[in-house]
């Protein structure tokens, strides 16, 4: 049978193998016991292993850090598949679905991790199942492995496993789009503030996540103060202070320019009014790091572009209170800059003005050479399977596997399909699915037959 045929007449049990993963919420948390991220975590590694099992997989535990099942038990794997089982949270009330069961309705299949990212796994693994099924032969094992602390962003799922157990020489994770990214930039994400004593402002405070434009900024003035009407800005009095709240438009940080920064349209705001030196001075500090619709860190001396994008910056969080100032931005940086140039640059521009550099954290850009035999692999079987060019592609967010060298995201997401992922209703479609695991498969014939 052909690996596409296969696939359709699994479809059933493909539906009942996602949903066993749906119904657990699987949001990462603490530890609980034996569980490194918690009691709900572990329950959807167990129930992952038992359906690799079922499946006919020899599956591992790597003390509930991270599960894996391979193809060829006992062998060195050549190729790895990184997904991830935890989730994100949910707001149930926004569902039109019940959120932890899968509703499929015209050809969509509705829960959360349906398409992050518990559909990719169950795609993977069917993928690898329709290889043995189908009578192909292997020479070379490959490995599914899953982690659980993806969405946190800490990285510890992978670190532990690679404490217990290899990471294999090529790995591609399905945790994006296709058809494959090469090249994620570098990402910094830093700490600045000081010291002022300002004479009209009270307070300053806005944003809520540092990788996102913030939306609003609340701005707290001493007295009652009569200021001029502004678009999108309102101002109340209340026990005997001027509030001030300024709306802005999100977008996350890699793509700011498709945002409005809440925070620099106030400040250029109160500028135009009558404040006292010392209030002027701090706004004036911000905006000259960061000038109202600048997203590209040209006024640190860090607009670069090269072939994997151009430098983006986002100051993220503002919080000013009691005479003290602590912000927090987020940049995200190409290729040909390197993490300890660019905190240099940062570090000199906030000092210059006037500003305290409180800390930093980030990584070094993760690319990978497009000529390589791995990337052509996948890229080939993309066009044989979809019909469409494959292409190599840069981002300004990093993936599952950004730490890992020559690990490329591969899927599954369809470029231009908005799945909500993260959001209410996230779904994924029946057809993308049986796709992408017919793609997987294929890359799977391709490099280790």
């Amino acid at each position: 049978m052909e690996i596409k045929d296969y696939l359709k007449s699994s479809l059933p049990e493909m539906k009942t193998a996602l949903a066993g993963l749906v119904k657990i919420p699987s949001v990462s948390g603490e530890k609980e016991g034996k569980y490194p991220f918690g009691a709900q975590c572990g329950r959807v590694l167990e129930e992952f292993l038992k359906i690799c099992e079922e499946n006919g997989f020899k599956s591992s535990n790597y003390d509930y850090y991270a599960g894996s099942a391979d193809y060829i038990d006992g062998t060195v794997p050549e190729l790895g598949i990184l997904a991830h089982l935890d989730v994100v949270p949910v707001t149930e009330k926004d569902w039109s679905f019940p959120p932890y069961d899968v509703t499929e309705k015209d050809g969509r299949l509705y829960g959360r991790g349906c398409m992050d990212d518990k559909g990719a796994v169950i795609a993977s693994l069917f993928a690898m199942k329709a290889v043995r099924e189908c009578g192909y032969s292997l020479k070379r094992n490959v490995r599914l492995i899953v982690g659980c602390s993806e969405e946190t962003g800490s990285e510890l799922d992978i670190e532990e496993y690679m404490k217990r157990s290899e990471m294999p020489k090529a790995v591609f994770t399905p945790d994006a789009e296709f058809p494959i990214i090469t090249t994620e930039k570098g990402m910094l994400r830093f700490t600045f503030g000081g010291d002022f004593d300002c004479s009209l402002i009270e307070s300053i405070k806005g944003g809520t996540v540092v990788n996102a434009v913030p939306s609003e900024v609340k701005a707290i003035l001493k007295g009652e103060i009569s200021l001029p009407k502004e678009e999108n800005i309102s101002c109340t009095f209340e026990n005997g202070n001027t509030v001030i709240i300024c709306s802005g438009k999100s977008a996350h940080a890699s793509t700011p320019e498709q945002g409005v920064n809440a925070f620099t349209k106030l400040f250029e705001y109160l500028l135009k009014t009558d404040l006292p030196e010392n209030d002027k001075n701090m706004l004036m500090s911000l905006l000259s790091l960061f000038p109202a619709g600048e997203t590209d860190a040209r006024a640190m001396g860090l607009d670069v572009t090269d072939v994997s994008g151009s430098t983006t910056c986002v100051f993220s969080i503002v919080d000013y209170s009691s005479k003290k100032l602590t912000c927090k931005a987020d940049m995200r940086f190409p290729i040909s800059l390197t993490k300890a140039a660019a905190t240099e640059k940062i570090k000199a521009s906030v000092q210059q003005n006037g500003l305290e550099f409180i800390s930093v954290t980030g990584s070094e850009p993760h690319s990978v050479d497009p000529e390589s035999e791995f990337v052509k692999t996948l890229l080939k079987v993309y066009t044989d399977v979809t019909g469409k060019e494959g292409y190599c592609k840069s981002i300004g967010g990093g993936t599952y596997v950004h730490g890992i060298e020559g690990g490329v995201a591969f899927g599954m997401e369809v470029e231009g399909q908005d799945n909500h992922i993260h959001g209410a209703d996230e779904w994924i479609g029946i057809d993308t699915l049986l796709t992408s695991a017919e793609i997987f498969a294929k890359a799977i014939i391709e490099y280790c037959g």
